[in-house]
């Protein structure tokens, strides 16, 4: 069939060829003549909204003085606001005339002669650009640059380009009827970046000169206009001769539409002075939040636009958001991170490694000290390796960043600076509810003006914490939580005699399977996954929420995938309400600024996922992960409720998770750096018990201790399973045992008449009224 396609198209293609050279110019003609017929219909779609509606006129006039849309908690109380950039707004009388006059000599020195489209200008780059092939520049007006500033540019593929310019070309044609030049003058100002996340004069002025716009200088005025073209590439601050440059051909160009005389040009061409003020780094927690209720906000957006067309935006509209976000658990979950996270950096800083390099840390920070600025040019320069390791070793005071005081100076060394950095922990914090999927408490990290990076979304590998799925799978396909299982190392020959190990290093006997979830034994888990099927274990994942791809193979079970904590909290829910799927949401409500009902929630009926069953026993296995298992060590924390889970680490102690359930409420939290080069030491430090655990506890902790608490405890049929976790024997043995063992049912009875008579557990001790009892060391 291909064949045929293309021996059609070869002799088109041929006769097409030989078209043009018998008329050449009826063929330019044509191909002109299709040219224009493009262009003309590609301005019509434009027009039409083909590729986005255009503002409407009533919706321009808000540019001026645009509506700040408010977020609020569930209590309605007031969380965060949206408003058009990072700007601070000033008035004309406030712009000096020197200001103007530089932005219109070096931007638009037709400004006021046009209707918003300088032809002339466009006619100057057609023939510079297209003819002679020359850098003709840009030959967008300040009234197109107002509409691109305010606008942004979309994506359309090939057209990305002609498409954006179409819409800027009729948006500027509206913004010169109901605008006087002066107020689209003061709007460019007003919303122009000039870099470093800023945007308007007001706010650049304050940032490189600290001081208000309209106290600015011929100089500093002409400084700033020039870095309009590129900020980054002119910034005063990291290239101040670049900017120096580039000022002093803005001083020309003043003189040249007679701005300026040339005496006040010298003037003003002296050494660049700024007066650089530091941006304040540490913000508020609740801006991840934020961040994620605007992305569900226009994706509602998009689908619901207004009665006059327009999209919803919340940077103008004057919206009132109303989220599901809980002030209580927010406040208890940002506490129990910051508490958390800064007794685990302390431990980082004494105990880190890079376990992956050879040669460890001490190899990787001579790697990324020789990539530094400094060392490449003391080598340049000439001096000894012993010279340059004197100066690495040289402390001084450097810029970093400090969990609870944000950028602070800190006398340390070249290499204690990169140590620094590398070595630095992240965290992410999630709560929802897991019968409707609202978000409660949502922690993307521990500093936005740090990194906004929002660890809940991002995905990393998830450990052992994936473990509860493939096991939900293996009892929906009929296992039972009794079925025994070699705890030998294994080497599978069907995959490239893969041998999975187990993170304690030991071996031998059988485990039912409960408790090899509730001991996180790596070698049973691969055998039940390869039993159960990796295309079952992946349609399960998919319909409890998980996006992300998944491996085929086996390892699968061992958290091997790039999956956020989102997604894995959100298939956690499922688990903990018996079986259904949820979907997670962060809007309850919105309104119009009139207080219209705009959108209210209604969380569906999740579908099942599997069966009530089946999900029951999976509950009370995981439960015994928190009684008995690697995260033992929540029974310190005083938590009234039998609360499920599973902790996850994994290679390396990359990574570190926990995700705990009630009927009613997920908790789950990631710890790990972004370097995965880096790592805690030992699996004690790294492991997800003694990183992720801590946080999720807390949160339960504090929730445990409201006056009216949502925390209620899972039922079970029986106390315990029928069978031990573990056997010193073969697994036919085991099966076989525990049929008629009773000891194990009497001993767990024992345990539990110890507690309901005062024992407390505390970590990994457990303390009785007369006498200490040390329990085994758990590892994850």
């Amino acid at each position: 069939m291909w064949d045929n396609y293309l021996k059609e198209f070869k002799t088109k293609f041929i006769a097409l060829v030989s078209f043009v050279k018998k008329h050449p110019f009826k063929s330019v003609f044509y191909a002109i003549l299709l040219g224009f017929s493009s262009i003309i219909l590609l301005v019509v779609l434009t027009y039409l909204g083909a590729f986005g509606k255009l503002p409407s006129k009533d919706f321009l006039l808000q540019l001026k003085t645009p509506l700040t849309s408010t977020l609020y908690a569930s209590n309605k109380e007031q969380i965060g606001l949206y408003f058009l950039q990072n700007r601070t707004n000033v008035d004309s009388v406030e712009i000096p005339s020197a200001l103007k006059n530089a932005l219109i000599a070096t931007e638009d020195n037709r400004f006021y002669e046009h209707n918003g489209i300088d032809y002339k200008s466009y006619g100057r780059v057609f023939i510079k650009s297209v003819i002679l092939r020359q850098n003709a520049g840009g030959g967008s007006t300040l009234t197109q640059q107002v509409a691109k500033n305010t606008f942004g540019r979309e994506r359309h593929f090939m057209l990305t380009t002609p498409i954006n310019k179409i819409k800027e070309v009729f948006i500027a044609k509206r913004l010169e009827e109901i605008y006087t030049k002066d107020e689209i003058l003061l709007l460019y100002l007003n919303t122009v970046t000039f870099g470093e996340n800023i945007y308007g004069i007001e706010k650049a002025a304050l940032r490189f000169f600290n001081k208000r716009a309209k106290k600015l200088s011929v100089s500093e005025s002409a400084t700033l206009v020039g870095l309009l073209k590129a900020p980054t590439y002119y910034s005063p601050r990291v290239h101040p001769d670049r900017a120096t440059t580039r000022r002093d051909v803005v001083l020309q160009q003043m003189v040249k539409y007679n701005y300026l005389t040339p005496e006040e040009q010298k003037a003003a061409q002296i050494p660049l002075k700024l007066k650089y003020q530091e941006p304040k780094k540490l913000s508020s927690l609740t801006t991840y939040f934020k961040e994620y209720v605007e992305k569900e906000f226009t994706t509602w957006a998009a689908a619901n636009p207004a009665a006059d067309g327009h999209i919803y935006n919340l940077e103008s509209d004057g919206l009132k958001i109303y989220s599901t976000l809980n002030t209580s658990v927010q406040k208890s979950s940002e506490r129990a991170m910051l508490r958390q996270m800064e007794s685990l950096q302390k431990l980082m800083d004494q105990h880190w490694d890079a376990l992956s390099t050879e040669g460890g840390k001490e190899a990787l920070l001579k790697k990324l000290l020789n990539q530094t600025v400094a060392v490449k040019q003391w080598k340049a320069e000439g001096k000894s390796e012993l010279e340059i390791q004197k100066l690495i070793a040289v402390k001084k005071s450097r810029i970093q960043w400090t969990i609870n005081a944000g950028n602070i100076p800190k006398v340390q060394s070249l290499k204690d600076s990169i140590a620094g950095a590398i070595n630095r922990l992240h965290t992410g914090l999630l709560t929802i509810s897991s019968q409707t999927g609202r978000i409660m408490g949502y922690v993307g990290g521990m500093d936005y003006g740090m990194s906004q990076r929002d660890n809940i979304l991002e995905k990393n590998q998830v450990g052992s914490t994936f473990k509860p799925i493939t096991y939900l799978a293996a009892l929906e396909k009929g296992k039972n939580p009794c079925n025994y299982y070699d705890n030998n190392l294994v080497s599978y020959a069907d995959y490239k005699d893969w041998k999975p190990r187990n993170s304690n290093g030991q071996y031998g006997g059988s485990y039912s399977m409960h408790g090899a979830l509730a001991n996180s034994i790596n070698t049973v888990s691969v055998r039940i996954q390869i039993e159960t099927g990796i295309e079952p274990v992946k349609a399960l994942a998919k319909n409890m929420g998980i996006t992300a791809t998944l491996p085929s193979w086996p390892s699968i079970v061992l958290g091997t995938a790039d999956i956020s904590l989102l997604e894995m909290v959100t298939a956690y829910a499922s688990i903990s309400n018996g079986g259904r799927r949820v979907q997670p949401y962060a809007i309850e409500r919105i309104e119009d600024d009139n207080g219209k009902v705009l959108y209210q929630a209604k969380p569906p009926y999740g579908d099942r996922v599997a069966s009530e069953v089946n999900t029951k026993r999976l509950q009370q296995m995981m439960g015994s992960v928190l009684t008995e298992g690697t995260a033992g060590r929540i029974q310190g924390y005083g938590i009234p409720n039998n609360l499920i889970g599973k902790t996850g680490t994994t290679q390396n102690n990359g990574d570190g998770w926990f995700i705990a359930c009630s009927p009613e409420i997920v908790v789950g939290s990631w710890v790990g750096t972004y370097d995965k080069r880096v790592q805690f030491k030992t699996t004690n430090m790294g492991s997800g018990a003694n990183t992720a655990l801590p946080m999720v506890a807390s949160v339960f902790k504090g929730m445990s201790a409201w006056n009216n608490s949502m925390l209620t405890n899972f039922v079970y049929e029986k106390d315990y399973f029928d069978c031990p976790p573990f056997l010193e024997m073969s697994p036919s043995e085991a099966a076989e045992f525990a049929k008629t063992d009773s000891t194990y049912i009497m001993q767990r009875r024992f345990k539990d008449s110890i507690f309901d008579n005062g024992a407390k557990l505390s970590d990994s001790i457990l303390t009785l009224p007369l006498k200490t009892i040390k329990t085994d060391s758990i590892s994850n």
